[in-house]
């Protein structure tokens, strides 16, 4: 009887239409060939063996699997395009990108009609349409720079204001700006950065006056390292650095921008949740993170709360990225649905989940605003855009092209963000969760014989026990890949892993996701009928046991997540390896193997610079006999914080050693530094810092490396000399030092193996 069922429901789906939503367009079988895992599923009801489970993704060739996703290959040769864009030794002429990728992009579409080879074509197209991207992008965002370092007079209007615990830092867009002429050789910079006391009453949209001592934009203070100059060049800022006294606001010879009436207003909102929340909370740690989580404001969090999070691996709910957007946004959806089901007409009679998506969708536009639109921020917003626009076109909208998608559109937009961490941690996570869910959904055999097995062990027990379980299986391997992924992007950008991340997001997020931001939803929508106290109590409860189990985690750690951070290439080959383990099919994650093989292999033999040359050339840091990095000065600052990362120390840690009267020696023509190999003895390397002329010829005579105070370095002096204007171009400089056998028996001589420079020359446009 079962056969004939089976017989005459195959011929049912043979004469079925292909328009049937449950069958296959392309090809319409029996069951056992449209569900071959069904096979194994009688199997195991027959208790008969299974040799192996089934792989869909067996019998499909690896070019197959990359042609499903050829909007995710073209996202990727486009990143890879302004990668290559920003890592030219000099600026390209300003129509040779775009018209080649013009051209190019053409060749694709003549070989898409032809049905040539449309990928290669369509790879090529995207890479250059990526350079072109960043090429116009900097072009685009040229303003004015301060050439030197002066005191100003100037006005203008506060387009933004974050507070910090030394005091108000203020972005100004500049009105009017008095100073040297040397020092405005390039024009009036557009907008700086001031530093303002702690006490100044300003606020956001005021028209303000001030004197201050600015700066131009530094550079990297090592190579590779974060480039203050790079990031405030795609901002606008011309010039930073703080004020003689407070601001005094001024009556504006004009009337206030359109641009910053809306700014005000905004800031306005935010500031009125902000004050309405720090009335209702009771707990100022707690306090500190709703506004965090709710309004985008961080200047409340405590150092001793960041780090706690930090090492418990749960800083990433600092963020508001896809988690925070996915839970108000799929809260607010949930809502909305409930909603309109109370009334039997709209349910029965209207797809009521389509107009919850565009309810959701709003509340998701309204979250965006009001946390500030961070890069995280927006990421998610365009994915979560993604996913109800799915809901409204009736298709999944949760895919790698949506990831894809969105990258190519926040990339578009502004393409220096593929170098922000938040951007690399954002993406790198969703990309492994997406690729890795989606191979979980490919594997439909395996699935249903391990549901199917956990179905007859569980018999007798209550159904929400299994429910629980495979929600915490769901959060343990979702935080194990989300943590693997941003952890290496993490350890390149900030030296530190959390070695007990996996812990405390186990313990932490069902606290986050079952209790903070439900409430936190429901504390912005009852907030404007007064009723927000309630929500406002649980929201602080939970991220008081949040905050408990930060706590507690961070206990465990005892210095053990600093670690020294990989390089850029070995941070790409870990994290191709690891996303390619998730997203290839079948045996082919046999090739994710030799990445991670080979990042692994750069991190463990990789060492660190053993010479660190500040740009202004007055502060150094080298090893000595022993190995142990020793600097000229013992004065705590961010060039000595970020130079003790490179050697795997932690920033809070005190610093290097003061180097000793043998290994730098002064007088009033300048000092001489002596520098090691690692645990090398013999000859030192010499490294002199000349302050006169007959300084520098002399060191010309001695040493192996000159540094001198003049302008331009001395001419037929033999070696290497960097003069102030040299130093200006090269930035900050490392060194790495090897022993070598010299010509005496038992003699060895310290030589430069390798010598970078942190900016490039010629300059680019942001290091100009």
């Amino acid at each position: 009887m079962t056969e004939e069922r089976e017989l005459y429901r195959g011929s049912i789906l043979r004469k079925a239409g292909p328009s049937e939503p449950h069958l296959s367009r392309s090809k319409i079988v029996g069951p056992a060939e449209a569900a071959p895992w069904n096979i194994w599923l009688r199997k195991l009801a027959r208790d008969e063996p299974v040799s192996a489970f089934a792989d869909p993704s067996r019998g499909k060739s690896l070019t197959d699997h990359l042609h499903l996703n050829r909007l995710l290959l073209a996202a990727i040769a486009f990143a890879v395009g302004i990668w290559a864009y920003f890592a030219l030794p000099e600026e390209p002429a300003s129509f040779v990108l775009p018209v080649s990728a013009l051209c190019a992009s053409l060749w694709a579409f003549v070989q898409f009609r032809k049905g040539g080879v449309v990928r290669f074509a369509m790879l090529v197209a995207a890479f250059l349409l990526g350079a072109a991207a960043a090429d116009l992008r900097t072009g685009f965002v040229a303003a004015p720079r301060i050439s030197a370092p002066a005191t100003f007079q100037l006005s203008g209007w506060i387009s933004e204001i974050s507070k910090g615990h030394r005091g108000k830092r203020l972005v100004v867009s500049v009105v009017r700006m008095k100073g040297p002429d040397y020092a405005l050789s390039n024009g009036v910079p557009d907008h700086v950065r001031v530093n303002v006391p702690k006490d100044s009453a300003v606020d956001v949209g005021e028209f303000v006056s001030m004197r201050a001592r600015l700066f131009p934009p530094a550079g990297p203070v090592f190579p590779g390292g974060y480039d203050f100059s790079f990031v405030v060049y795609f901002d606008g800022l011309g010039a930073s650095g703080y004020s003689y006294g407070q601001p005094k606001v001024a009556q504006a010879e004009e009337g206030r921008p359109l641009f910053h009436v809306a700014r005000k207003m905004l800031v306005d909102v935010r500031g009125g949740i902000r004050s309405r929340l720090e009335a209702l909370g009771q707990d100022e740690a707690a306090t500190a993170l709703m506004v965090a989580l709710l309004v985008g404001i961080r200047d409340l969090i405590s150092e001793e709360t960041e780090e706690d999070l930090r090492i418990a691996g749960l800083a990433h709910i600092l963020a508001i990225s896809g988690l925070h957007m996915a839970l108000f946004a799929g809260g607010a959806y949930a809502a909305f649905v409930l909603v309109l089901s109370i009334s039997p007409a709209l349910a029965l009679n209207y797809q009521i989940h389509r107009f919850a998506a565009v309810g959701a969708l709003m509340a998701a536009t309204l979250y965006l605003l009001l946390s500030g639109a961070s890069v995280a921020t927006q990421r998610s917003y365009v994915m979560i855009m993604l996913v109800f626009l799915g809901i409204l076109a009736g298709r999944r909208g949760l895919t790698l092209r949506s990831v894809a998608l969105a990258g190519l559109v926040l990339l578009l937009m502004a393409p220096e963000s593929l170098f922000h961490p938040g951007f690399q941690m954002s993406f790198a996570a969703v990309l492994c969760l997406v690729a890795a869910y989606e191979s979980l959904r490919n594997i439909g055999s395996s699935a249903s014989l391990i549901g199917s097995a956990g179905q007859r062990l569980g018999q007798g027990l209550p159904r929400w026990i299994g429910t629980i379980a495979k929600w915490l299986g769901g959060l343990l391997v979702t935080s194990l890949i989300a943590g693997l992924a941003t952890g290496i992007i993490g350890a390149h950008h900030f030296g530190r892993i959390a070695p007990y991340g996996l812990l405390g997001n186990v313990l932490g997020m069902p606290i986050f996701t079952l209790v903070v931001m439900p409430m936190g939803l429901l504390t912005l929508l009852l907030m404007p009928f007064g009723l927000a106290s309630i929500p406002v109590w649980g929201m602080e409860w939970g991220l008081k046991l949040l905050l408990d189990i930060a706590r507690y985690t961070s206990s465990m750690d005892g210095g053990s997540g600093i670690v020294l951070p990989p390089t850029a290439f070995t941070t790409l080959a870990l994290f191709s390896g690891l996303f390619l383990l998730l997203f290839l099919p079948g045996r082919t994650r046999g090739i994710s193997l030799l990445s991670i093989g080979l990042g692994v292999l750069l991190w463990v033999l990789a060492r660190p610079a053993d010479v660190q040359i500040a740009e202004s050339g007055t502060v150094v840091a080298a090893r000595d006999e022993t190995g142990l990095m020793r600097i000229s000065t013992t004065r705590q600052s961010l060039r000595s914080d970020m130079w003790k990362q490179q050697e795997g120390l932690a920033a809070g840690e005190p610093n290097f050693p003061k180097m000793n009267k043998d290994q730098r020696r002064c007088d009033d023509e300048g000092c001489v530094i002596k520098a090691y190999a690692p645990a090398a003895r013999g000859r030192p390397y010499l490294i002199a810092f000349s302050k006169t002329l007959e300084g520098t010829l002399e060191d010309c005579k001695r040493a192996d490396l000159v540094f001198t105070e003049l302008d331009h370095a001395p001419e037929n002096c033999g070696i290497r000399v960097y003069g102030r204007n040299d130093r200006t171009l090269t930035g900050a400089i490392s060194l790495w030092l090897s022993a070598e056998p010299g010509v005496e028996s038992g003699f060895v001589s310290t030589q430069v193996e390798r010598m970078k420079n942190a900016k490039s020359v010629p300059p680019r446009p942001w290091h100009q």
